[in-house]
C-alpha cells in the first residue's frame, strides 16, 4: 500500500524535481518506509512506500523495465502476481524483485493495457511508455475503485496522485470549488466518483483505465475505457447447498490469497458474520494464532465486543480489544484533513481507531469489507425482496394511484412501509435513489441560498446512477438495488472511508469479500436466494452456522456506528451554535443562515433528530475553514 504521482508535460518542458517532491510527500502518510523518483525532463515520476512484499531495495519504486522505456508507480497489492510472474517467465521475461510491480511493467510490456483486466487485487497504476519513441501515460483504477486515483489535465500538461491534497502544492495551484460535488455529497454524504470536490481535478472511476498518449502531430490524444463491469444477467441455476458449496470455497480461496505478506498480518473482528467468517478461515489457514481486534464504546448499545469475543475465543486468537469513547473533538479536523474531500460518514471515526489500534501490532488486515454489497446485506435488500411482490402482485392500474397518494406528503406507519415498497420498485431512478440519511431534495432546496440553487444549473445528485441505467435494464428488483449498491454506495463512501482512515495510520487493509471470483460468483445466484424469505444476507448466514456461534449469526446487526445523536445534543452542542450560524458556509452565500439554526434547535431540544444533516454541515464547514479559507490547518482541538 503506497501512494503515486507523476507530472508529464507533453509540450517537452522540464518538471523541476521540486515540484514532484512536494506532490509526493504530502502522501507520506501513505508510504512512510521509502520515498522514490523518477525524472525524465519533461516527465517526472513519484512514489511513496508502504513496505509489504519483497521489504528490499529492489522493490523500491517507481520501477522500470531493463531499458526503462516503461516505469510504473503503484499502489496496491495483486494477489495473482505469482502466477502472473510464472506466465510471463514462460515467454522469457527475468524478473530482478520478489515484488507484484515487476509484474506490472513485465505485464505491461507483454499486453499492454490488457494487462489491468489481468490483475486481480486493489491497485491504482500509472504507467510511462516511451517504446518504438511513443509518449504514453496510461491510468488505472482496480475493480471496485479501493486505491484512489485523481489526475487533472491543462492543456499539455497531466499530472495525477492518490491524495487530492497534492495538487494543492503545486505553483500558483488555483482550486475552484464545484458546487455540484456539494450538492453531491449533502445527499451521498460523500463526493461521488462523478466529480471532485475541485473543478481543475478529476477521479478515473473505478473498472476504468485512461490513456494521454502524444500523437505525431504534436495533440495530445485522449482515451478512457471501462475494462470490467459485474454480471447480474448470467445466472447459474444451482441448489441452496450448492451454492453454499462454492461460496465457501471461493471465499477460502480468496482469505488464502490475501495472506501472502512480508510482515505481520492480521484481522479486524467486528463481531459481525462477515469479519468473523474471515477469520474463521484465516485461522483454518495460518499455522499460528490470527491476531484480531475489535473496538466497542462506554455505550453499550454500541458495542459489539461480546460477538467478537465469542468468535476469538472459539478461534483462539491473539485477541486485542478497545472499549472507549472517542475524543472526536480532538480528532476532528485532522480526519477532515486526511480525507481532503467533504466526508460524512462518521464510521469513518471508529475505522480511524481500530485501524491505529491494530497498527500498533500489524501491518496488514483483513477485513469482511463487501459482504453486505455482494451478498444483500443492508435493509434495501431486503426492502427490494419485498418491492418484488408489491410489483408482481399489485397491478399498475392500482399502484399508479396508491403511489401518488404515498408520495404526496410524508407518512408514518403502514403507509411508510407501502411508500418504501413503492419507492425500492419505482422505475423512476430520481424517486429510487432520490432518498438520502443526510439532505434530500426538499431539504437542500431549503438549506439553498438562491444564489447557490443557480449555480448548480439543474444538477441532480442521482444522476449518477442514470450511468448504471441500462447495466440494470430487465434486471429484478433486487438485483437492480444490489448492482446500485456495488457499483456506487461502495466505492463512493465505504471504500473511501476505509482507504483514508487506514491511510491514515500506514495500515493495508485486504477485503476477501471482494474478491473478483466471489463477485463473478456472487452475481451470477438468483437474487431470491441471497434474500430468501426477505432473511438479509441469507448464504453468509446458512454458510456462518459451519464455523461461529449461533448466537453471533441470528442478532440485529449494529454496524459500526457511534452515539453521534447523543454527542450533537451534548458535547457537540454548544460547538454547533457556535460555529455553524455565522460560519463560512453562511458567508459564502451558500446556505440560510436560519435553515441551519432550525437544525440546530430543533436537534438540541429533542424536537426532531437531524444527525446525519448537522454531521454534513459540520464536517463541511471544517472543510471550508481548512481548504478553502484556510483558516485552519487540521492540527487544532476544537474543544479548545
Amino acid at each position: 500500500m503506497c501512494a503515486i504521482c507523476g507530472i508529464i508535460n507533453f509540450d517537452h518542458r522540464p518538471v523541476p524535481a521540486s515540484e514532484l517532491v512536494a506532490m509526493r510527500d504530502v502522501m507520506i502518510h501513505r508510504g512512510p518506509d521509502h520515498g522514490g523518483e523518477w525524472l525524465g525532463g519533461h516527465v517526472a515520476l513519484g512514489h511513496r512506500r508502504l513496505s509489504i512484499i519483497d521489504l528490499s531495495p529492489l522493490g523500491h519504486q517507481p520501477m522500470t523495465n531493463e531499458s526503462a522505456s516503461v516505469v510504473v508507480t503503484f499502489n496496491g497489492e495483486i494477489y495473482n502476481f505469482p502466477a502472473l510472474r510464472k506466465e510471463l517467465e514462460g515467454r522469457g521475461y527475468r524478473f530482478r524483485s520478489h515484488s507484484d510491480t515487476e509484474v506490472i511493467v513485465h505485464g505491461y510490456e507483454e499486453w499492454s493495457e490488457g494487462i489491468v483486466a489481468r490483475l486481480d487485487g486493489m491497485f491504482a497504476i500509472g504507467i510511462w511508455d516511451t517504446r518504438s519513441g511513443r509518449e504514453r501515460l496510461l491510468l488505472a483504477v482496480d475493480r471496485f475503485g479501493k486505491k484512489p486515483l485523481f489526475y487533472s489535465q491543462a492543456g499539455m500538461v497531466v499530472r495525477f496522485a492518490s491524495d487530492s491534497k497534492a495538487f494543492w502544492t503545486l505553483p500558483g495551484a488555483t482550486m475552484t470549488v464545484n458546487h455540484a460535488a456539494i450538492d453531491c455529497y449533502l445527499h451521498h454524504m460523500a463526493v461521488t466518483t462523478e466529480h471532485t470536490i475541485y473543478d481543475e481535478v478529476q477521479k478515473l472511476r473505478p473498472a476504468h483505465f485512461k490513456t494521454f498518449e502524444r500523437a505525431a502531430s504534436g495533440e495530445l490524444r485522449v482515451h478512457e475505457e471501462r475494462y470490467w463491469k459485474p454480471d447480474f444477467r448470467n445466472k447459474v441455476r444451482m441448489s441452496e447447498a450448492e451454492a453454499l458449496e462454492r461460496i465457501d470455497t471461493t471465499l477460502k480461496e480468496a482469505v488464502q490469497k490475501r495472506l501472502i505478506a512480508d510482515v505481520p498480518l492480521g484481522a479486524f473482528l467486528s463481531g459481525g458474520v462477515d469479519s468473523s467468517l474471515v477469520v474463521a478461515m484465516m485461522s483454518q489457514l495460518s499455522s499460528k494464532p490470527v491476531k484480531t481486534f475489535s473496538i466497542g464504546f462506554e455505550e453499550q448499545d454500541f458495542s459489539e465486543l461480546e460477538y467478537a469475543n465469542a468468535v476469538a475465543e472459539r478461534y483462539k486468537t491473539e485477541h486485542n480489544q478497545i472499549r472507549l469513547k472517542p475524543d472526536v473533538l480532538a480528532i476532528l479536523p485532522s480526519l477532515v484533513w486526511e480525507y481532503g474531500e467533504p466526508f460524512a460518514d462518521s464510521s469513518a471515526i471508529p475505522t480511524y481507531y481500530v485501524s491505529k489500534a491494530a497498527r500498533e501490532f500489524v501491518t496488514v488486515a483483513l477485513t469482511g469489507d463487501g459482504g453486505d454489497e455482494q451478498f444483500g446485506g443492508y435493509d434495501i435488500a431486503r426492502a427490494s425482496y419485498h418491492a418484488m411482490t408489491y410489483e408482481r402482485f399489485l397491478p399498475g392500474t392500482l399502484r399508479r394511484p396508491l403511489e401518488a397518494g404515498l408520495f404526496a406528503a410524508e407518512r408514518s406507519g403502514l403507509a411508510q412501509k407501502l411508500k418504501t415498497l413503492a419507492t425500492h420498485a419505482s422505475p423512476d431512478l430520481a424517486r429510487r435513489h432520490g432518498y438520502s440519511m443526510a439532505f434530500d431534495q426538499r431539504q437542500r432546496d431549503a438549506l439553498y441560498t438562491d444564489s447557490f440553487k443557480d449555480s448548480l444549473h439543474g444538477h441532480r445528485p442521482w444522476h449518477i446512477y442514470e450511468r448504471h441505467a441500462a447495466d440494470m435494464a430487465g434486471l429484478d428488483v433486487v438485483d437492480q438495488n444490489l448492482y446500485h449498491v456495488l457499483m456506487a454506495r461502495l466505492p463512493n463512501d465505504y471504500l473511501v472511508k476505509v482507504d483514508v482512515a487506514s491511510m491514515k495510520v500506514a495500515l493495508e487493509l485486504r477485503s476477501p469479500f471482494l474478491d473478483n471470483d466471489l463477485c463473478t460468483l456472487a452475481s451470477s445466484l438468483d437474487a431470491r436466494l441471497k434474500v430468501k424469505g426477505g432473511v438479509q444476507k441469507y448464504l453468509p448466514k446458512k454458510l456462518a452456522e459451519r464455523y461461529l456461534p449461533w448466537e453471533t449469526i441470528y442478532r440485529p446487526k449494529k454496524g459500526f456506528s457511534l452515539p453521534l445523536k447523543h454527542w450533537l445534543r451534548t458535547d457537540f452542542a454548544p460547538l454547533l451554535r457556535r460555529m455553524l450560524p455565522d460560519g463560512n458556509l453562511v458567508k459564502a452565500g451558500w446556505f440560510r443562515r436560519a435553515e441551519i439554526e432550525r437544525l440546530i434547535g430543533e436537534h438540541t431540544s429533542g424536537a426532531a433528530e437531524h444527525t446525519h444533516r448537522l454531521w454534513a454541515v459540520l464536517w463541511l464547514e471544517l472543510w471550508h475553514r481548512i481548504f478553502v479559507e484556510r483558516s485552519m490547518t487540521g492540527q487544532e482541538d476544537l474543544r479548545a
